[in-house]
């Protein structure tokens, strides 16, 4: 339901009865007799004949407020919209609804509430009044709608500016004028839509059909033409590729012949060579892996159940159990490695005359393996004496932080030295010569902190 306008509600009072014991006290009315007034409303009482306004000065206990008999609430938004809508006859014994928005300012709401101004009730009389709006759709159909919406929006604004309205405590403008189109009008304008692309979807699909059967025509026709050409050449083809098969099978099966001659010579020498390489590589790395895992725990078992423990791998029970393992690892791969030098001696005498139809080639290559071996080994065995020597660092450390060194009376470097059989790796070449400060002021830092520590 649409709010009234400009005058929200209307409320009349009954006297304030008498309070306080024997009527003697001051008359006040009760919260709920008033109306709520919002930011943008007014209160206006009635009093004695007068109208009051109240612009949030007068309460409840107010001497005015109390004789007030009625209280109106009026809305005093600026440009408030008020639509009127208005129906015009058409040719077609039907009507088009025009929609006229006016934009409503309360200047003085005593007058509004004096006068009971109902703004939506004002203008559609104003609207009304003027006869020459009804007739211009007389001579106009559905269809003209849009000829309806320029001349009904000129005639609207055009009485409004010759005769412009005027409602005293209110100032009205003239916001905007909207004819509606009728739904029959729609229904109509969609049926048409509906049709035109149905009409249009046939046209396509007809001409669609027409264009696939002379595609598939055409097609055929060529298809037909391309097969004829292909089988005439397949068969040219067959029987130049069989001429051509039958040279290239004697001469391939002559050079295939001579190939394999040439060939198995030389692949039973490589194969040999290769075997006698892979199986030097393997022992040569076996071997130096074995170095490796020697070097870490030195060979000393003490040095092997310390790494352990300081790591957490492995208990001291677990531990001893795996260098039960790996002493039998050992063992059998020494085996293994005395049995393999053995056939290698024997394969060697075996294959001497072969080595001197490929020593020069063999020399070389062998000069180049060795030189990157000896390299690798280098690397390896440096990598592998630093970790070490981090390790049992790190070992001496841990064992000083936990507690285990507090009752030996021994240096640091006793310990590094003498207790764990271990001085510090040498300094590779590569490194250089301005980071090897860096390295004693760590070792020392390191050193500082395990006599720190003994000490405490």
């Amino acid at each position: 339901m649409t709010r009234p306008y400009p005058i929200v509600t209307h409320r009349p009072l009954a006297p304030s009865p008498k309070r306080g014991p024997l009527g003697m006290g001051r008359k006040f009315r009760e919260p709920d007799e008033l109306p709520k007034a919002a930011a943008h409303e007014t209160l206006v009482f009635r009093v004695d004949g007068e109208y009051l306004p109240d612009f949030g000065r007068l309460g409840p206990r107010d001497e005015q407020v109390v004789r007030a008999s009625h209280v109106s609430l009026v809305d005093m938004s600026r440009d408030a919209p008020v639509l009127v809508a208005v129906s015009i006859q058409s040719g077609e014994a039907s009507a088009f609804t025009v929609h006229v928005t006016f934009t409503c300012t309360v200047i003085d709401p005593v007058v509004v509430v004096r006068d009971g101004v109902n703004a939506a009730t004002v203008l559609h009389s104003y609207l009304t009044s003027h006869q020459r709006l009804f007739e211009l759709g007389l001579a106009r159909k559905y269809s003209d709608i849009n000829e309806v919406i320029r001349d009904v929006s000129a005639q609207v604004r055009a009485y409004f500016e010759v005769r412009p309205i005027s409602v005293p405590g209110m100032m009205i403008r003239l916001a905007g004028v909207e004819v509606l189109t009728p739904q029959e009008l729609v229904e109509f304008e969609k049926t048409v839509r509906d049709k035109e692309r149905e009409h249009a979807l046939a046209l396509k699909q007809q001409a669609q059909a027409h264009r696939l059967v002379y595609e598939s025509e055409r097609d055929d026709q060529t298809l037909d033409e391309v097969r004829r050409r292909y089988r005439n050449d397949v068969e040219l083809d067959q029987r130049g590729h069989e001429r051509t098969v039958q040279v290239g099978d004697q001469r391939h099966r002559h050079d295939l012949e001579t190939v394999d001659r040439s060939h198995v010579h030389l692949i039973e020498t490589a194969d040999d060579q290769h075997e006698l390489r892979q199986a030097a590589a393997r022992r040569e790395f076996e071997r130096d892996q074995f170095e490796r895992d020697l070097a870490l725990v030195n060979g000393d078992t003490r040095n092997a159940l310390l790494y352990a423990v300081a790591t957490g791998k492995l208990d001291q029970r677990e531990l001893v159990s795996e260098l039960r393992v790996e002493a039998d690892r050992e063992s059998a791969l020494a085996d293994g490695r005395e049995a393999r030098d053995r056939e290698y001696e024997l394969l060697k005498l075996e294959r001497d005359q072969d080595y001197q139809r490929l020593q020069l080639e063999s020399d070389r290559y062998d000069r180049d393996a060795a030189r990157a071996e000896r390299l690798r080994r280098d690397t390896a065995d440096r990598e592998d004496e630093r970790r070490r020597f981090d390790a049992n660092v790190q070992l001496v450390q841990t064992l000083a932080a936990r507690g285990f060194l507090d009752t030996q009376n021994l240096p640091v470097e006793k310990i590094l030295a003498d207790v764990l059989d271990m001085t510090p790796p040498a300094i590779e070449p590569e490194v250089v010569a301005d980071d090897k400060p860096k390295e004693i002021e760590d070792e020392r830092s390191v050193a500082d902190e395990l006599r720190e520590e003994h000490a405490d």
